[in-house]
C-alpha cells in the first residue's frame, strides 16, 4: 500500500534527521461549498515545516477538532502519529497524511532540496485527440479540455453527479479509466484510501498525475506505480499559511506549488543517505 511505503520512507528520513514534533494543528470543520475555495487542514512541526490535507471530503471528516483536539496533538511525535492513524477512517487518515507531508517538507529542508516549481495546477500537458480521465471533478479543467476537443471521463463517488453528454462522461465505474490516455487524480484519494485501487484501473501506458496540496508525500511509492507527475504544495511560511486558512483565505505567497517527475527527482535516499 502506498501509505505504508510512505511511512517506511519517512521512518528512514527521521532516522537520519531526528524526530519531529507537532507544535500547531489547524483542523477545520468540513463544509464543502462550490462557491468557495477549498479548505485545508495543517500540522506544523517544531522546525517550522508543515503538512496539508484536503478538508472538504464531507461527512467522513465531520467533527475533526472534536475527535482530534489540536491541543492533544501538540507535542506528539509526527511519525508515531502517522503510524497510529494510518489504518483509521478518513478523518484519522487526514491527520496521518498531514503528518507525513510535514515530514517530507522537513526532510527536504534538512538536505537543502527545493523541488521545482509547477507551471500549472495539473501537471500534464493536455493533448487533443486523447481522452482525459479525472479522479475528482476539476470544473475549470473540464471546460478547458472540452474547449480543446478533448473528451473527458470523470470518476465520481456521488450517484447524483452521473451523466453522459457529447465529450463528457461522469461515472461511478473506475473501469472507465482504462480507456483514458491521461489521468489527473486528486491526492484526496490518499485520505479516503482509494489511490491504490484507482491506479490499478488506469491503462498501463496512461500518463497519470497525482496532484493537490495533499500530495506532499515522498514520491517514490507513486513513481513505482507508474505515476508520471506528482504535484504538491510546500508552505514557505507556516504561521502565515495557518492565519490565512483559518480566515478562509487563499495561501497566496505562503504556499509554493511544485511538480516532481521521476526522471528529474534525485531520489530520497540519494538526497540524504550517502
Amino acid at each position: 500500500m502506498i501509505l505504508d511505503e510512505c511511512l517506511e520512507l519517512a521512518a528512514a528520513c527521521v532516522e537520519r534527521m531526528g524526530p519531529r514534533r507537532i507544535v500547531h494543528a489547524l483542523l477545520p470543520e468540513a463544509r464543502p461549498d462550490p462557491a468557495c475555495d477549498a479548505e485545508f487542514g495543517v500540522l506544523v512541526l517544531d522546525d517550522g515545516c508543515a503538512g496539508l490535507y484536503y478538508a472538504w471530503l464531507g461527512e467522513t471528516q465531520q467533527h475533526m477538532a472534536r475527535r482530534f483536539p489540536p491541543a492533544s496533538l501538540v507535542g506528539r511525535d509526527a511519525l508515531e502519529l502517522a503510524h497510529t492513524l494510518r489504518a483509521g477512517d478518513d478523518a484519522a487518515r487526514s491527520v496521518a497524511v498531514a503528518a507525513l507531508n510535514a515530514l517530507t517538507a522537513s526532510f527536504w529542508r534538512s538536505v537543502d532540496h527545493i523541488p521545482p516549481p509547477a507551471t500549472d495546477s495539473f501537471g500534464l500537458a493536455l493533448e487533443a485527440g486523447r481522452r482525459l480521465g479525472m479522479v475528482g471533478n476539476f470544473p475549470s479543467l473540464v471546460r478547458q479540455a472540452r474547449a480543446s476537443g478533448i473528451e473527458v471521463t470523470v470518476l465520481e463517488r456521488k450517484a447524483h453527479m452521473v451523466k453522459r453528454e457529447p465529450g463528457l462522461e461522469i461515472t461511478l465505474d473506475p473501469k472507465a479509466l482504462a480507456h483514458c490516455d491521461q489521468v489527473i487524480c486528486t491526492a484526496a484519494t490518499l485520505i479516503n484510501d482509494s489511490l491504490d485501487e484507482v491506479l490499478g484501473f488506469c491503462a498501463p501506458g496512461a500518463q497519470v498525475a497525482v496532484v493537490g496540496p495533499t500530495a506532499g508525500i515522498l514520491p517514490e511509492p507513486l513513481f513505482a506505480r507508474g505515476v508520471a507527475v506528482v504535484g504538491g504544495t510546500l508552505l514557505r511560511d507556516a504561521e502565515t499559511a495557518c492565519q490565512r486558512l483559518a480566515a478562509g483565505q487563499k495561501l497566496g505567497d505562503a504556499g509554493y506549488r511544485y511538480r516532481l517527475v521521476p526522471e528529474l527527482y534525485p531520489g530520497t535516499r540519494s538526497l540524504g543517505f550517502n
